[in-house]
């Protein structure tokens, strides 16, 4: 193929690898939201003053974080049932929803080391230090849309699945290297992006860390 047929063909094709890379976003947002809730959570039960709670969040914490995300991806695709019945209504469990829980399990355990970090800042009165935890966060979401395209191995239609469905539909071999390529340059568009915008977040809570105390701040000072 030409250089300017092979423009024109991942220009047709951009809409639909566009709706493929919408679904590494969802399944990514999914897993972040399911495991940034299970992973706080797990930093409460470890900041805890119980010691069987404490280490039990410890327990977890490290079982989250080990767990190997491939394996979790084809465990849960298989054990968790496609269709099923409750209270007499069909129910479908779709695979998107199986790749965010798999990815979300590993966001669990960082999360809860860096929720308790920030939990402990807290306590201190370090706000400041604490909201760090939030460029740590879209650090890994960006991580976890990059381990999105792991999910077109169970069936889920992203970007990576949608490329090779491209390059099967369209039947040329030299076009594989630049679908592939083209779908690379979405996910590092799209990392560029919220780097820059991570970067900027972290320098602006940083500056807050390390600003300079006022005298009006310092305790047993009176109020300006």
């Amino acid at each position: 193929m030409t250089a300017q047929e092979t423009i024109a063909e991942l220009w047709t094709w951009s809409p639909y690898l566009a709706e493929g890379f919408g679904w590494n976003i969802i399944v990514s947002l999914l897993a972040m939201a399911i495991g940034s809730i299970v992973g706080l959570v797990l930093a409460l039960l470890r900041s805890g003053s119980n010691w069987g709670v404490r280490h039990s969040g410890g327990a977890l914490t490290t079982l989250a974080r080990n767990a190997p995300t491939f394996v979790m991806l084809f465990y849960l695709a298989y054990i968790i049932p496609t269709e099923f019945e409750l209270f007499g209504a069909a129910l479908i469990f779709p695979a998107w929803i199986k790749a965010s829980l798999a990815l979300g399990i590993a966001v669990a355990g960082y999360v809860s080391d860096n929720a308790l970090a920030a939990i402990r800042h807290l306590r201190r009165h370090e706000t400041a230090e604490a909201l760090l935890f939030v460029p740590a966060w879209t650090s890994y979401f960006l991580i976890i849309v990059m381990a999105s395209s792991t999910a077109s191995v169970i069936g889920v239609p992203e970007l990576v699945r949608r490329a090779d469905t491209v390059i099967g539909a369209v039947d040329e071999i030299g076009l594989a290297l630049w679908v592939y390529l083209w779908a690379m340059i979405w996910f590092l568009g799209f990392s560029a992006l919220l780097t820059l915008g991570m970067n900027w977040l972290s320098r602006h809570i940083k500056k807050r860390v390390h600003r300079p105390i006022d005298e009006g701040e310092l305790p047993g000072s009176p109020l300006p």
